[in-house]
């Protein structure tokens, strides 16, 4: 049990006063009731007025003391309400500014992920770019390979031009046959002429006469042009059928109608000369034909220098080499 002030019990304590007040009035009462004595009936009454006054102070207090704590309850659940509101005023601030954040970092997200997409593309293209270098390196390494391989292995001759053929018609020949014919299809000229042709001498009469044989009466057709296969002719001293194709191919047509000309010209000088010594050539039909056969090789053998006229862009291998190597 507890001691000191503490000693009653709070049930007790809490019971006694109003019991104490409603015992003392019924105490008066009975009292009353039973004596008949006007002097205890005065006290008895004294009693039960204070009894009664102390009654309605102790219900006043105790009104009192229930007004503040009702008061204080009242406050204490404004108080909670308010806090709660509050509160919940707090939570709603929260949930918005939580919901900025998060749409703050939904942006923020996905412009992350579109920087990570560029990114991933970015490197996509490196490595593509990289694969592409990576392939033009090896293939420049191939190449140099092949050159070094091409340059350690001899280099590759030429094929021999075939040499000309004595006995292969030629349009030159032809040409010859054709001013034979028309010389035989004139008529003899005159004494003098002869003569003239005499003193001339066997050189200019061998410079013009060639034997014409009886089956060269009827001009053959001319030969099927060929297509070139091979045989290259760095010098042009192989066939001439492709020669004035050839020649306007590099240095244009104009140039090449020059030298055409030019090429005409001579032969009619050397048609002239076969016509004034017509006469001495029928007459020394066995002489040598050593003179024309030499100019005609030498004509053949001729090296045009067409530098000048060229209009070829020049390559410089050796810039062509350090960027294949590079």
């Amino acid at each position: 049990m507890p001691r000191g002030r503490h000693r009653h019990s709070p049930p007790l304590h809490r019971l006694l006063p109003p019991t104490v007040i409603a015992g003392v009035p019924l105490v008066c009462a009975g009292a009353a009731w039973l004596s008949e004595d006007p002097l205890v009936l005065r006290g008895v009454a004294a009693a039960a007025a204070a009894a009664a006054v102390i009654g309605a102070v102790v219900m006043r207090r105790w009104d009192r003391l229930a007004g503040k704590r009702v008061a204080e309850l009242t406050r204490g659940a404004a108080s909670e309400r308010w806090r709660h509101e509050e509160a919940v005023a707090e939570l709603e601030g929260d949930l918005d500014e939580s919901r900025e954040l998060r749409t703050r970092l939904e942006g923020k997200l996905r412009a992350k992920r579109a920087e990570l997409a560029a990114l991933r593309g970015e490197h996509a293209a490196l490595l593509r770019r990289y694969a592409n270098a990576e392939t033009e390196r090896a293939s420049a390494l191939e190449g140099r390979r092949r050159l070094a391989i091409e340059a350690a292995s001899p280099a590759k001759a030429l094929p021999p031009v075939p040499p000309a053929v004595p006995g292969r018609p030629t349009p030159e020949m032809y040409r010859k046959a054709n001013v034979a014919l028309k010389r035989l299809a004139r008529p003899e000229p005159a004494a003098h002429t002869a003569e003239e042709a005499d003193s001339r001498g066997k050189s200019e009469a061998a410079a013009g006469h060639f034997t014409v044989p009886a089956a060269a009466m009827v001009v053959p057709a001319a030969p099927a042009r060929k297509v070139p296969q091979g045989g290259f002719d760095f010098f042009g001293a192989g066939s001439s059928l492709q020669s004035g194709e050839d020649l306007a191919d590099v240095v244009g047509e104009e140039l090449a109608a020059e030298v055409a000309a030019e090429v005409e010209t001579e032969a009619e000088d050397g048609g002239n000369a076969d016509d004034t010594g017509a006469p001495e050539a029928s007459e020394g039909a066995e002489a040598p034909e050593a003179p024309e056969a030499s100019e005609d090789a030498e004509r053949e053998q001729q090296v045009i220098d067409l530098t000048a006229h060229d209009e070829t862009e020049q390559i410089d291998m050796g810039e062509l080499r350090s960027a294949l190597q590079a």
